[in-house]
């Protein structure tokens, strides 16, 4: 199995999924939480990703294996062992240097500042990258723990879109490289 790209942050230990580890996600979830060194956690995967998610992340490795680390992290707590949540990128830098983020916490670890913690530590490795100028991001209009996750590690709105068929608006944020969370 490729070695993953390993982050650490006071509280996490992030880990790229490689495309083995995102098959194993799919097809031997005994397997996959094995390989990272965790607890079976029952509820896995967090909240809003879905196995079309889990699919794309995993065909997305699989056609650009070099570009582990611009697709899915998963969030370990080194110190009970267990996954606490996912996110990432929607692939590597486009052509003006930008990069989408998302994110997933599992609910019993929302609201402790982690994922606000995840977002810097993904966030600080991307501006390591000379391509990347600008990270991006959009969020349910009615997700405000998303909202201040997101205000806490610098970024800014920078458009909304009104509500569509799934019954509610989006808003965009923006963090240029340079910028400093308050």
């Amino acid at each position: 199995m490729t070695k993953p790209i390993e982050l650490s942050s006071p509280r996490l230990r992030l880990v790229a999924l490689t495309p083995e580890l995102a098959e194993l996600q799919l097809s031997d979830r005994t397997g996959f939480f094995q390989a990272l060194g965790v607890e079976p956690e029952p509820s896995w995967p967090p909240e809003l990703v879905d196995d079309d998610a889990v699919r794309w992340t995993r065909d997305e490795l699989s056609a650009h294996p070099h570009d582990a680390g611009w697709y899915s992290w998963v969030y370990i707590s080194p110190v009970m062992h267990r996954l606490l949540g996912l996110g990432g990128f929607r692939g590597a830098p486009d052509a003006q240097g930008r990069v989408e983020i998302g994110y997933s916490m599992l609910t019993s670890y929302r609201e402790q500042g982690l994922a606000t913690e995840a977002v810097n530590a993904l966030m600080e490795w991307a501006y390591q990258d000379e391509r990347v100028e600008q990270v991006i991001a959009h969020t349910r209009d009615d997700r405000d723990a998303s909202h201040r996750v997101l205000e806490k590690a610098g970024f800014v709105q920078s458009g909304r879109f009104p509500a569509g068929a799934e019954g509610f608006g989006v808003i965009a944020w923006a963090h240029r490289r340079g910028q400093i969370a308050a």
